[in-house]
């Protein structure tokens, strides 16, 4: 709470510390499995490196996804809802992912992460279903006031 405050007053400098994302991305994998959904969770910070990697043990696959889909929401500043259908019909952008698979996936269950108009880094959920993963993402990041 003291952290909300702190950054309400323009006092923290980093919102996205490591406590915080593994905070995140635990929540993430916690509202998927009370869904039935056994997940990845990643979050990165606004260049788009891991600050943690998340899987639930009972996740099918192992955790690459994710960190692919929370990067690309920092790359392009947008939720994965958005990327995936544009992917289809954006022949540049569906290139750029492309050119580039190692880093990005620009499926639902990814979101970028806000405080004010400022980009601090991406949150992805993987391994179910971009619907499932697109709720989950969002449900976990409504607990989390301080990102938008």
């Amino acid at each position: 709470m003291l952290a909300i405050l702190a950054l309400a007053a323009g006092l923290a400098t980093e919102p996205l510390t490591l406590p915080v994302a593994v905070d995140l991305a635990r929540a993430a994998i916690d509202v998927c499995a009370a869904r039935g959904a056994h997940v990845s969770a990643a979050v990165v910070d606004a260049k788009g490196n891991p600050l943690v990697v998340l899987r639930d043990e009972q996740s099918p696959k192992p955790p690459i996804a994710a960190p692919r889909k929370a990067n690309a929401a920092v790359v392009f500043d947008q939720p994965g809802s958005v990327m995936e259908p544009r992917e289809k019909t954006d022949s540049d952008f569906a290139a750029r992912i492309a050119a580039d698979p190692e880093h990005l996936n620009p499926h639902a269950g990814s979101l970028p992460l806000h405080v004010g108009a400022t980009l601090v880094g991406g949150l992805g959920v993987a391994d179910t279903g971009h619907e499932a993963a697109d709720g989950c993402a969002r449900a976990a990041l409504a607990r989390f006031p301080q990102f938008h």
